[in-house]
């Protein structure tokens, strides 16, 4: 849950640059990825361009806030830092403070931008294979989770795959889903055994 307070802090990000950020720090509540720790200038740059473009609007006071949130942690040279709160696809904190509604449309952009980070991040990280192509066929659980997916990959052959939990799953489409269905391009990491060990939607047969 978001603190509700003072809005003083959403200046904060209004004019934002990566002018002397050493490292923004990204995670999830709950867990969808490992958290990640961004030096590279171009990746910090790409956080800082979507905070400062962002419109807040009125504070909530009153809703409960759930669902998904990114916590980002921003760290400067001198030590100082802004922590930012993006929270349900909807709303914004920063520094704990009062959380302010934001366009859905734009905040499902940060699930594109982290996502691509990501992306980019894993094909230079994942010492195993990472298969391309498209879902044919989905096994989910009772909970409504994909545990195992066919895979048509780019040179026309069929992938059986098992997938470990939705936390495995980023969706770098802005449609922000946790599971997988027919028609979805992938790219997923795998053992020797198929075995998933992270799954990104490139393309959403919602999109």
């Amino acid at each position: 849950m978001i603190a509700c307070g003072s809005s003083k802090d959403l200046s904060l990000i209004k004019d934002i640059t990566s002018e002397h950020i050493s490292i923004i720090r990204v995670s999830t509540l709950p867990t969808l990825f490992d958290s990640v720790e961004l030096t590279d200038i171009n990746e910090i740059e790409n956080i800082t361009q979507y905070l400062g473009g962002l419109n807040p609007g009125k504070s909530n006071t009153n809703d409960a806030i759930g669902g998904m949130a990114y916590l980002i942690e921003i760290f400067y040279d001198d030590d100082t830092e802004i922590k930012v709160v993006l929270s349900g696809n909807k709303y914004i904190s920063i520094n704990d403070n009062a959380a302010h509604t934001i366009p859905y449309d734009e905040a499902t952009v940060f699930d594109k931008v982290i996502g691509n980070i990501l992306l980019n991040q894993y094909h230079n990280q994942y010492r195993g294979k990472i298969i391309r192509g498209l879902i044919l066929s989905v096994s989910s659980a009772t909970s409504g989770s994909s545990i195992a997916c066919e895979i048509q990959t780019d040179d026309n052959s069929v992938i059986s795959v098992s997938l470990n939990t939705a936390r495995h799953i980023v969706d770098i489409t802005g449609t922000g889903r946790l599971i997988l269905l027919v028609g979805d391009e992938v790219e997923i990491g795998i053992d020797d055994n198929n075995v998933a060990d992270q799954v990104f939607i490139t393309n959403s047969i919602g999109m």
